[in-house]
């Protein structure tokens, strides 16, 4: 009897120990939403194609797909689209700011941590940077938020750090809907810093210099600090339950460093 209770306990263990090791079953296509203009290194080409290579941070969402066993099929739009598209089904996954940031939405789901908000450990850290010209001369290391009150600050169409920085008072410029055609006003005097979303807060910095001959600094610290993570939506997360969990479970113990190793082949 005891034999037999050892050994039916030893196989029960032995099953769940496989079904643990055992690679995700395959789930639905994962349809992921990003930008349709080119943010180099992070997304690459414009229009609403994939571009071949795609650019980091859509790789990065391939290979999070991968890991899980879900193919990943990627959906460009304007960025403004990109929540509410999420929100209503369009698309299955996006990177997308704090809720506190960019306002709660029903069926969009991120990884929760214990305290139930979003995990900072399955997510990616940002930082908002700003780009002003070398000939204003301002301060690179002084407070940013201060020298920026008084001046316009051009962001990117459909920036959802908007209302965020607005409420603290800037002025705020977003009619262009590239980097490049705010880096175009900034050179105008149009206006007079361009704020941008980094993974880094360095990640543009040998780009601008190469193309724009020093003509622009970027200001030491950053408007503020936040984090962005994969959300989901709703409807997909709870038919691929399990294999959500395992995206989610990749980005936090594999993203950071894939990440930083598609910079490094981006900047090549």
């Amino acid at each position: 009897m005891r034999a037999r209770l050892f050994f039916a306990c030893l196989a029960a263990a032995l099953h769940l120990a496989h079904a643990a090791a055992a690679p995700a079953a395959p789930c639905a296509p994962l349809r992921f939403g990003y930008t349709d203009k080119s943010v180099p290194p992070y997304y690459l080409g414009t229009g609403p194609l994939e571009h071949d290579p795609p650019g980091a941070l859509a790789q990065l969402a391939r290979d999070a797909g991968a890991a899980a066993n879900c193919r990943v099929d990627m959906v460009r739009m304007p960025p403004a689209r990109l929540p509410m598209s999420l929100d209503n089904g369009a698309i299955d996954a996006t990177s997308l700011f704090s809720p506190d940031l960019i306002g709660e939405r029903p069926d969009i789901v991120y990884p929760l941590g214990a305290d139930g908000k979003p995990d900072p450990a399955r997510g990616t850290p940002l930082f908002i940077v700003v780009f002003v010209r070398a000939a204003d001369k301002l301060p690179a290391n002084g407070d940013t938020l201060a020298l920026l009150r008084g001046r316009t600050l051009g962001l990117s169409q459909g920036a959802p750090h908007r209302k965020y920085l607005k409420a603290r008072g800037l002025t705020i410029d977003d009619g262009a809907a590239t980097p490049d055609l705010n880096f175009e006003k900034l050179k105008l005097g149009r206006i007079d810093g361009f704020a941008i979303a980094l993974f880094a807060a360095g990640d543009m910095d040998d780009d601008i210099r190469t193309r724009f001959a020093g003509q622009f600094v970027r200001l030491d610290k950053p408007l503020m600090v936040s984090h962005s993570w994969l959300a989901l939506n709703r409807s997909w997360y709870l038919q691929n339950r399990r294999q959500a969990e395992a995206i989610w479970r990749w980005y936090g113990a594999h993203g950071p460093a894939r990440f930083a190793e598609l910079l490094l082949q981006y900047r090549r």
